[in-house]
């Protein structure tokens, strides 16, 4: 990796001493009397005037989030596998879903919502499974996996033909990746396993000439191809976690490296120049949450959420961006603030089948955007989802002009409001630690 590179990418961290790439990490709050970065000089819209927040009214705010949150990782628990089903009764995770689950375990450990003999109980099961399990072609982890058996997952509705997988992910495993080295920095009695389990993966297949590599069996064909995968936000959320096990991709890395400058609403943003981009919520949510935010890509976060924001004002409609489920067909929709040229674009993925593209308010986006960046306009976010609370968990979000439940309960939903917690609680990235911060502003 060149200097100006390692520069770029924060020498913080210190579990990253063998790390080739430097690292991870800042805290993703501005501290107290340190001015916000691009998102005011952006000229951030006002918000709604709709109730108040505060540091006190935070604490009870995430913490009753989270037990919510909490009520779905339990109720949907294999104790078999230690894995849990990516949505209600559906017995199957993809590896995304799985670093989910390692790090809603670890939250909720954290937050003190699963006593330690149980989550011991439960860690130590979920990472046998993953020593344990098949990997496809002797690469990388399948796509998907049955969580009531761990065995691998052949593609919906081509099970038998491909019993044996049909690729990876190379952003799925990077989530993966980085909850492992999450568990693993924190409780080193879980290490050994964690470095194990990543050591298996065959980073010369997953990173090359920078980037990051996907693989998969064509649907039609079954032939296998390999493929660069990530667009800016997944891509560089994605890299973090094989730059934590010393291997980075270093243009996957740097959010610059195929950004182009434009505007949403009056607010500067980046376009991928390789097009097919997404810029949505999630990876900038997770990436702050997790290891906290490098200057670049800081930068680029507070400016996502200041054009959701703006969208606000010319709409008046609460807009908080993600990708996420959907109760009935296509089941699964991107929403970004920009996707191939065009501004807040609603869309299924390929091979979805067809149904309507209504705009939703993300759950996990809400939450997680209040966590990083509180303001009145992140709590109207956390009181419009309110809807999508249930007593089996939280749904994906709530439909933007009716605010009914827009999407069912799901891992990935729940693991991020159990992050968002446990950040509001310690004041700074899980990877990191540090002591409670609920007792003061923390830079609020």
């Amino acid at each position: 990796m060149t200097l100006p590179m390692m520069a770029r990418i924060a020498p913080v961290l210190t579990f990253a001493v063998t790390l080739a790439a430097p690292a991870l990490c800042q805290d993703a709050r501005p501290r107290q009397g340190q001015s916000a970065p691009p998102r005011q000089a952006a000229a951030a819209p006002a918000a709604p005037a709709r109730g108040q927040w505060s540091a006190v009214g935070d604490r009870e705010i995430f913490m009753n989030a989270a037990r919510t949150a909490w009520a779905y990782v339990d109720g949907q628990y294999n104790p078999q596998t230690g894995l849990v089903n990516s949505v209600i009764n559906y017995k199957y995770a993809t590896v995304w879903d799985i670093g989910s689950t390692l790090l809603a375990l670890y939250s909720a450990n954290q937050l003190g919502l699963l006593p330690d003999a149980d989550y011991d109980a439960r860690m130590r099961r979920a990472l046998q499974t993953l020593t344990e399990t098949r990997l496809f072609d002797n690469g990388a982890f399948n796509k998907n996996y049955h969580t009531q058996s761990g065995r691998i997952a052949g593609r919906p509705g081509q099970e038998s033909a491909t019993a044996d997988g049909y690729g990876w992910s190379a952003i799925d495993l990077g989530r993966l990746l980085l909850a492992l080295k999450v568990v693993a920095t924190n409780q080193p009695q879980y290490a050994a396993q964690a470095q194990a389990i990543a050591q298996r993966v065959d980073f010369s297949r997953t990173v090359r000439d920078g980037y990051l590599r996907g693989e998969d069996l064509s649907p039609v064909r079954n032939r296998q191809r390999a493929y660069q995968e990530g667009r800016i936000g997944y891509e560089q959320y994605a890299a973090l976690g094989y730059a934590a096990w010393g291997h980075p991709a270093e243009k996957a890395l740097d959010v610059r490296a195929n950004a182009r400058p434009v505007t949403v609403l009056g607010i500067p943003v980046y376009a991928d120049n390789r097009g097919d981009d997404l810029l949505t919520s999630e990876p900038f949510v997770m990436y702050g949450l997790e290891v906290g935010w490098t200057a670049d890509v800081r930068d680029l976060a507070w400016r996502v959420l200041a054009a959701q924001e703006a969208r606000y004002r010319q709409t008046g409609a609460i807009t908080i961006v993600n990708e996420d489920a959907l109760n009935g067909p296509p089941y699964f929709l991107y929403y970004s603030v920009l996707g191939n040229g065009k501004e807040f674009p609603v869309s299924p993925p390929d091979g979805a089948p067809p149904g309507p593209t209504p705009r939703t308010v993300s759950t996990k986006g809400a939450y997680g955007w209040h966590a990083l960046l509180p303001s009145a306009y992140t709590w109207a976010a956390v009181q419009k989802v309110e809807g999508a609370r249930t007593r089996n968990g939280w749904g994906a979000g709530v439909f933007e002009e009716s605010g009914r439940l827009s999407g069912g309960e799901n891992v990935n939903t729940a693991a991020v409001i159990l992050e968002a917690a446990l950040y509001a609680k310690r004041g700074c990235p899980l990877i990191l630690q540090c002591t409670p911060a609920f007792a003061q502003p923390a830079g609020r």
